[in-house]
């Protein structure tokens, strides 16, 4: 299994940051253009157990994404788990840590493995890690300056 971690410093308190990133209708502001969102789960408080459902676009091609929150602290932590997409597996944790009052350290945990076998692997070494570390970083970029720009 494959492993990213990526961390950004936001200016804003962490029970903000975390409500920011875990809104699902957030989720196509912070992953656009590399990847196109359209959420089709409502958009609620969520909770331990609760399936999002997304159609994501990249490349042009289009594929329905299932995750399954599996942990859920509000204000601290979320993990959720793949259950329908492209990957072989795939599971996200977003820590998030206050820094001091008004700065979050926000850290993306991301487990995955591709499909394909060896394949898969060559892909992933050559092309999927290295994109998958860009937007992520993009994503945490994309919400430091949401917060910078209120």
């Amino acid at each position: 299994m494959a492993h990213l971690q990526i961390s950004q410093l936001i200016e804003a308190p962490k029970l903000e940051v975390f409500r920011y990133l875990t809104t699902p209708s957030h989720i196509p502001a912070l992953l656009e253009p590399a990847i196109h969102v359209e959420v089709l789960s409502p958009d609620s408080e969520l909770k331990r157990g609760d399936e999002l459902h997304f159609n994501m676009t990249r490349f042009g091609l289009s594929q329905s994404i299932r995750f399954r929150i599996e942990d859920l602290l509000p204000g601290s932590r979320l993990t959720y788990r793949q259950s329908e997409g492209i990957f072989a597996a795939w599971t996200h944790t977003m820590k998030f840590e206050e820094h001091n009052e008004r700065v979050t350290l926000v850290t993306d945990l991301v487990d995955y493995q591709v499909p394909m076998g060896i394949l898969g692997f060559l892909a992933d070494d050559l092309l999927i890690k290295g994109d998958m570390g860009r937007v992520l970083k993009q994503r945490l970029d994309r919400a430091k300056n949401h917060f910078e720009g209120r």
